[in-house]
C-alpha cells in the first residue's frame, strides 16, 4: 500500500507568485474606479477626493488588523471608501475594480517546475493573507490551479496569519492533522504562528529551496 502523502500548505505572495502592488497600479485602479463613479448621475469625483477616501479607508483597515490579526473583506474596505466619499455607488463593482487592477501578479519562473516535483511527494495547499479572492483567477489564468487543495485565504476565515484559526482551517478543510502538516513561507512570524498549531514549520527566501530541505 502506498504510503499517504502529508499535506503541504504554502503562501502564495512572495513565493509562488511575485505580488506587487505599488503606486502606478495603484493609480490605475483609482483611475477606473474614478470613470465608473463619474458615470453614475453625472457626478464630478476628483481624483485627490478618490485617494483620499481610499487612504482613510485602508488606514481604517490596516488599523484594525494590527489589533488582532483579522481580516476584513475587499467589499468592506469598498463599503468604507464609499461612505468616506459620501456617494451611492454598486460596493460590489468597485471591489472587482480594485482587486483586479491594484496590483500585478505573476508566477516566479521556477514555480510550476518546483510545485509539480513537489506534487510527487505532498499534497499541496495554500494558505494566503488577502482581502479578496484574485488569486483563484491568477492561478487560473495560469493554469496552475489545480494543483492545490484547499486554497484557504484570510478574507474566508476572517483572521490573517499568524493567527491559529487559519492554520486550522486549512488543516480542516484538507481532512488532516498538524502531525501531518507542513507550512512554508518566507515571512518568520508566519512560520512561527504555523508551529504553535503543531505544524512542521520552514522558512525559506524561495520555493527553490524547499526541494533541498523537504
Amino acid at each position: 500500500m502506498a504510503k499517504e502523502k502529508r499535506n503541504l500548505f504554502l503562501d502564495y505572495g512572495g513565493l509562488i507568485f511575485n505580488y506587487d502592488f505599488n503606486r502606478e497600479t495603484l493609480q490605475r485602479a483609482h483611475k477606473l474606479a474614478l470613470s465608473y463613479i463619474n458615470s453614475l448621475d453625472g457626478r464630478e469625483v476628483s481624483t485627490q477626493a478618490l485617494e483620499t477616501a481610499h487612504n482613510k479607508a485602508i488606514g481604517t483597515y490596516l488599523w484594525a488588523r494590527k489589533q488582532d490579526n483579522s481580516e476584513w473583506t475587499m467589499n468592506q474596505i469598498m463599503v468604507l471608501m464609499v461612505s468616506n466619499l459620501g456617494i451611492t455607488a454598486d460596493v460590489s463593482h468597485l471591489e472587482n475594480i480594485y482587486k483586479f487592477n491594484d496590483h500585478n501578479s505573476t508566477p516566479y519562473p521556477h514555480s510550476r517546475k518546483v510545485l509539480a516535483e513537489l506534487a510527487e511527494k505532498y499534497k499541496l495547499g495554500i494558505i494566503s493573507n488577502l482581502p479578496h479572492d484574485s488569486l483563484l483567477s491568477e492561478l487560473e489564468r495560469e493554469k496552475m490551479i489545480k494543483m492545490f487543495e484547499p486554497i484557504v485565504i484570510s478574507y474566508q476565515v476572517g483572521v490573517r496569519k499568524p493567527h491559529p484559526k487559519i492554520y486550522q482551517t486549512a488543516m480542516e478543510r484538507a481532512n488532516t492533522t498538524a502531525k501531518n502538516s507542513i507550512f512554508v513561507s518566507h515571512d518568520d512570524f508566519e512560520v512561527v504562528g504555523a508551529e504553535n498549531v503543531g505544524m512542521k514549520g520552514i522558512l525559506v527566501k524561495s520555493l527553490e529551496e524547499v526541494i533541498g530541505i523537504l
